[in-house]
């Protein structure tokens, strides 16, 4: 058993977050746990299967163990971090992102995701300079299929959020 007899449940699973069917989710990225138990990727998905179900300490067990199987895996400590968040534990959160960022520093998601904590915690400057990276990093080129993680509005938000950090000084 292996990657290849575990893509379609990994794929099945993908789709169910997709449509915020998180049980269904949790099923399919098990049974890809089931056939490929050394995918960091498939437990790292279950753990968001069940952090999306409020079943924060299993999702950060199985976070954990995608983490132990593929420490170099940024995505892990992103979503590691995400459920650090939820349960207010943001110093967790923090060292998670980072993390994240250690293991993959163009992974744009691990710094939207800091971005937001920092603006959480007020840290507005460090915020804006983690969402112009996500932003810078999320672009491709011409052959790339996405232009941004970021569409028009999220541009202007960005702006306000400038004005506001220059207010707040």
């Amino acid at each position: 058993m292996g990657e290849g007899e575990a893509r379609p449940y990994l794929e099945a699973g993908e789709e169910h977050l997709r449509l915020e069917e998180w049980p269904q989710a949790e099923d399919a990225f098990r049974k890809a746990v089931a056939l490929d138990a050394d995918s960091a990727i498939a437990r790292s998905k279950l753990g968001v299967a069940l952090a999306r179900q409020r079943r924060l300490d299993e999702g950060i067990e199985a976070l954990q163990q995608a983490i132990q199987l593929n420490s170099r895996y940024a995505a892990a400590y992103s979503n590691l971090g995400n459920v650090y968040r939820e349960q207010g534990r943001m110093d967790e959160a923090l060292r998670a992102y980072q993390q994240a960022i250690e293991a993959d520093p163009d992974y744009w998601v691990a710094h939207q995701n800091l971005g937001t904590l920092y603006k959480e915690k007020g840290r507005f400057t460090e915020a804006v300079g983690e969402f112009r990276k996500a932003t810078r990093l999320s672009v491709r080129g011409p052959g790339g299929a996405r232009r941004g993680c970021f569409g028009p509005s999220a541009t202007v938000l960005l702006g306000l959020l400038l004005v506001l950090v220059v207010l707040l000084r």
